[in-house]
Formats: C-alpha cells, sequence, structure tokens
C-alpha cells in the first residue's frame, strides 16, 4: 500500500510538470518581453495624469523604455483622455448617493519612427461602480480619486495587451 501511495504521488508530481511545461505562453511580469518593441515615445496631452504614469510603469515591466522620439521604435499616442462620473443609485429615504459609476476613455493610435501609422485611432473604454459608505473615514473625494488611479492602473495595463496584438513588422496589418 506505501509503494502505491509512492508511485501515486509520483505521478501527479510527474503529471504536474508535464502541464506546466504545456504553458509556454505565460511569463511572470517582467521576465520575458512580448512586445517587438523595446523603445517607444509616449504622448499625452496631460503627462501628469495617472493613465501616463500607469502606462509607463507597465511599459517597464515588460523591458521597454520610454525615449526621447528621435531614439523611439514606436510612437504611441494617447489622446483625449477622459472621466467621466454618473450616478447610479440613490437612497430613497435619505436622497443622498448610493452607489457611483466612473469612467475612462481614451484613444490610442501607434505610429513607427518615420511617422507611419501602425495602428489606427481606436477609441477604448473602462468603468468601474463603487458605493459610498456613510460611516467610513475617508471622504467620497478621497475614494474617487483612489479609484480613479485604480480605474488607470486597470486601463494601463489593458492597453499593454492591447499593444501585443499589433503587428510591428507590417505597418497597417493590424491583428484587431
Amino acid at each position: 500500500m506505501r509503494r502505491f501511495e509512492q508511485l501515486l504521488r509520483s505521478s501527479l508530481v510527474l503529471g504536474f510538470v508535464v502541464i506546466l511545461s504545456g504553458c509556454g505562453g505565460w511569463y511572470l511580469r517582467g521576465t520575458e518581453n512580448p512586445l517587438p518593441i523595446k523603445r517607444v515615445f509616449v504622448t499625452l496631452p496631460a503627462a501628469n495624469s495617472y493613465l501616463y504614469s500607469w502606462f509607463v510603469t507597465q511599459l517597464s515591466y515588460n523591458n521597454v523604455q520610454v525615449v526621447a522620439r528621435a531614439q523611439a521604435e514606436a510612437v504611441i499616442e494617447l489622446r483625449n483622455e477622459q472621466y467621466d462620473r454618473r450616478v447610479l443609485s440613490v437612497d430613497p429615504d435619505t436622497g443622498k448617493v448610493r452607489e457611483v459609476e466612473l469612467g475612462l476613455q481614451v484613444e490610442m493610435t501607434v505610429r513607427g519612427p518615420t511617422g507611419d501609422l501602425i495602428s489606427p485611432p481606436e477609441t477604448v473604454s473602462w468603468v468601474k461602480d463603487f458605493v459610498f459608505d456613510e460611516a467610513s473615514l475617508l471622504g467620497t473625494e478621497e475614494v474617487e480619486i483612489t479609484l480613479r488611479s485604480k480605474l488607470a492602473e486597470d486601463a494601463a495595463r489593458a492597453l499593454i495587451i492591447r499593444l501585443e496584438t499589433i503587428d510591428f513588422k507590417h505597418p497597417g496589418a493590424d491583428a484587431s
């Protein structure tokens, strides 16, 4: 019986190793660059925005440097960054806001170093909703600022994934 248990454990471990070895497309953040570019220039009208900060951070996680336009292999244009706020529900007794939806919308265009269009302008958007907690120590403004930052972080990660689908070698042959 003991020999059978050892054989079963060994088989499970071996099976687990075989399954993991088949996951060749997965990698730890910062250990492999799935993007075929190493240096980019990023344009964004408001360089102090949450989105710009998180986008540059996500690029660094993928071993992509943000450089001057002259040294860039690609130019990523992020335009029309807009946050919007919408009331989702109101307390029927007090008339106070209970739930709010925050939205972020941005347009992304990717160009080659000479200005040729690699990926046409694409508007992408994200939303998050949150509930007001009247007993919370943090005010609603602080919560909203924190959620805007979190929304921008999620958006930056999604934009990197979007960049992974672009064919940088053949401008105009976007994979979308």
